[in-house]
């Protein structure tokens, strides 16, 4: 997967947001990672490298988008196994799709 220099924007840009001080709000509130299979994977890789508030903030992503940030992830060092990528991704798009 390639992804274009206009989607890392967007993406980075939802990634950003994700430590404002909406997702101090998200998470005061007592935010959780929904149950369904893959949600330890996130719970526990997702948290090795920062918290879980990009992910309650992004406003949902389309399976492209997630595809596209969890890529991202891995490039910048995230210890994803290629057999962990799908369930990730899965988890991610069926939990935290794009908000109407």
């Amino acid at each position: 997967m390639r992804m274009t220099k206009g989607a890392f924007l967007k993406i980075a840009a939802g990634l950003i947001a994700g430590v404002t001080a909406g997702a101090s709000a998200a998470l005061a509130q007592g935010a959780s990672l929904p149950e369904g299979n893959g949600k330890e994977l996130v719970r526990s890789i997702c948290q090795s490298c920062h918290d879980l508030s990009p992910i309650f903030t992004s406003g949902g992503f389309t399976r492209r988008d997630w595809e596209q940030v969890v890529e991202s992830m891995i490039n910048m060092g995230a210890s994803i196994k290629p057999e962990e990528e799908k369930i990730i991704i899965d988890y991610l798009a069926a939990s935290f799709p794009p908000k109407q």
